[in-house]
């Protein structure tokens, strides 16, 4: 068997006849089908009046894709290229605000503390959350084929999330 040939051109295939008449509307039903299913997905969730006002309180002249919670509501907004998770409840009171960051720019002390505790694992995910009663972390971790999040307070001591997604 010879070796393959790769070609950089493009090639599209062309029919020998043109389409039938049945062709625009199926592809006007499929194009509604699309819309209708865009439309109702939880991108297009709109929060309470009282969740809006808070969150434009908190991040003016910031806009925010919604989904609903557990909780409440968390809106996923962008700020210097870097993406936060919003969380308020149904009542409009903020619960707290999430964000993604490297190793370097976490807690070396969480770190520490799940080396010692987790040996062997590997942290998969750093997060770092404000909240009213003060600054989390939360990791994910993956240890002997499991996965597990964790969440420290700013001491490095075990905490709970009330706030988690489910």
């Amino acid at each position: 068997m010879g070796q393959p040939i790769w070609h950089s051109e493009v090639f599209f295939a062309i029919p020998d006849r043109p389409c039938g008449k049945n062709s625009l509307p199926i592809a006007t039903a499929i194009a509604a089908v699309i819309l209708l299913l865009y439309g109702c997905s939880e991108r297009s969730l709109k929060p309470p009046a009282v969740v809006s006002h808070e969150f434009f309180a908190r991040y003016p002249n910031t806009s925010a894709t919604w989904t609903k919670q557990p909780y409440g509501y968390e809106g996923i907004f962008y700020q210097n290229g870097v993406e936060y998770e919003a969380e308020f409840s149904v009542d409009g009171r903020w619960l707290e605000t999430e964000h993604e960051v490297s190793a370097v720019n976490f807690s070396q002390a969480v770190i520490d503390r799940v080396k010692r505790d987790y040996p062997g694992s590997t942290i998969t995910k750093h997060e770092i959350e404000q909240t009213q009663a003060g600054t989390f972390y939360e990791v994910e971790i993956e240890q002997s084929g499991s996965e597990y999040e964790l969440y420290f307070d700013s001491s490095a001591a075990p905490a709970s999330n009330a706030n988690e997604d489910s």
